[in-house]
């Protein structure tokens, strides 16, 4: 899990010892931060950001790519952000961009389940495809 690494550098800079006190910190439970360590769930933007405001850092992009990577992964698919992180060397407007684009065009882990069981999985992955690599032409 690549946002890992990112929640022990908070744990780090406040000398946390235990996930209860990092818990407290960012607002969420101490069970949360179990599941994003045991790869159950992965932190949604909004946690990003928070975890990058936590570390000082100005450019939230590289914690929400990471966790755009860990996603994917957790679906099973191949993730394009590694594509467009090498590509774009995390470039503000192209990363907002990618975000837009997923966000509007990749289904929720219930829907794609959904999908996959009526047989139109492959209509939301193409789609996804399709759209990203036209993006990233743009972009290059």
């Amino acid at each position: 899990m690549k946002s890992l690494k990112y929640l022990d550098a908070v744990m780090k800079k406040h000398g946390f010892t235990a996930d209860k006190e990092l818990a407290s910190l960012l607002g969420v439970t101490p069970s949360a931060i179990s599941q994003y360590r045991t790869g159950k769930r992965v932190m949604d933007d909004e946690q990003c950001l928070r975890v990058a405001r936590e570390l000082g850092l100005e450019n939230p992009l590289p914690i929400i790519a990471s966790a755009g990577i860990d996603r994917a992964e957790k679906t099973g698919q191949k993730s394009l952000w590694e594509v467009f992180t090498k590509a774009t060397s995390l470039n503000p407007l192209a990363v907002a961009l990618l975000v837009g684009v997923t966000s509007i065009v990749t289904s929720s882990p219930a829907n794609a389940s959904q999908a996959q069981t009526d047989g139109i999985c492959n209509l939301y992955y193409v789609n996804y495809e399709f759209v990203l690599y036209q993006l990233y032409r743009l972009l290059i």
